[in-house]
């Protein structure tokens, strides 16, 4: 058998969630309304799908991603769309006029630009509960599955992840550190972005009978992979072009945000990102019985991509 490259894994893991996605959603969503118009905008308006396709490929095997929908794994599913309900929910408040304003976001108008506030407020509230709904949907033999996964989620997503990262450059951004800058910028994408990344290659990894062995190191991999992805963006948003990146480009430096070029420089932040994505390579090694290809090539592609 000719061995599958990380690219058709990228690409078979995205065909069976955009699948999923598209065949589950019309039942969540329905009856037809302003607020699950909004939810809908924001949920198809397009992205990678990067983080389901982390729960994916913590659970799945490559082989088996080139199965039908029919023959995968009913609850990695609905997994993978609770974390994409998640992320979509923090982009939409993200894009508020109170906390990053902007009016552009995968190439189109930001909800509350196309809808209103209010509308994208609730819309996000909508898709943050929904997850968890999502989540206790699944089935398992394990009784502790279900209570796990919450957690998991909730770990990445809630108070000490996702929201605090958010407050953090929030207030960082209205009283800029003196001191410790390094610290803080570290603690603030930890959480920010680092926490939920982490949550959804542990969310996948939790369905396998083997999760225990396998997430502390999983644990570092999604860890390493979250800093990645943060320093890329920090590069995007310099270099970038509102085209290629579906969103506002230079709007940290104007804001006056704490990131890493804006700490280190364009040069040593290029060179943070090389050492991150050799880190994440060689902890991608130490994952024994776990998908190789898929793990191996995840760094080059994080640090490589324009959006």
């Amino acid at each position: 058998m000719v061995p599958i490259t990380f690219t058709e894994i990228l690409q078979n893991s995205k065909q069976i969630f955009d699948s999923f996605f598209e065949s589950y959603t019309p039942t969540l969503f329905s009856p037809k309304s302003r607020i699950t118009e909004a939810c809908l905008y924001s949920l198809k308006a397009g992205g990678k799908r990067v983080r389901p396709i982390f729960v994916l490929n913590s659970f799945f095997e490559p082989n088996k991603l080139t199965q039908s929908i029919e023959t995968q794994n009913h609850s990695v599913l609905l997994a993978s769309l609770a974390v994409e309900c998640i992320h979509t929910y923090s982009l939409i408040h993200d894009d508020l006029p109170a906390m990053d304003d902007d009016d552009t976001r995968r190439g189109k108008p930001t909800c509350h630009k196309q809808f209103d506030e209010a509308t994208a407020i609730l819309a996000g509230d909508t898709l943050n509960s929904l997850s968890f709904y999502l989540l206790s949907m699944m089935d398992s033999e394990d009784p502790f599955l279900i209570r796990d996964a919450i957690q998991i989620l909730h770990k990445g997503a809630g108070l000490k992840g996702m929201i605090q990262g958010q407050m953090e450059d929030i207030e960082e951004e209205k009283n800029p550190s003196k001191t410790d800058q390094e610290s803080k910028l570290l603690s603030i994408h930890e959480k920010k972005t680092g926490a939920l990344i982490e949550s959804s290659f542990l969310l996948g990894n939790r369905l396998r009978p083997d999760w225990k062995e396998r997430e502390s190191v999983l644990s570092s991999y999604a860890k390493e992979i979250g800093l990645l992805f943060q320093i890329t963006d920090d590069i995007l948003d310099v270099e970038g072009n509102l085209e290629e990146l579906g969103k506002t480009p230079g709007k940290d430096a104007k804001a006056g945000k704490l990131t890493y070029p804006s700490l280190y420089g364009m040069e040593k932040t290029k060179s943070l990102r090389s050492e991150s994505v050799n880190k994440a390579i060689s902890l991608a090694t130490e994952l024994s019985s776990m998908n190789h290809e898929f793990f191996l090539g995840l760094p080059k592609y994080i640090a490589e991509r324009k959006n």
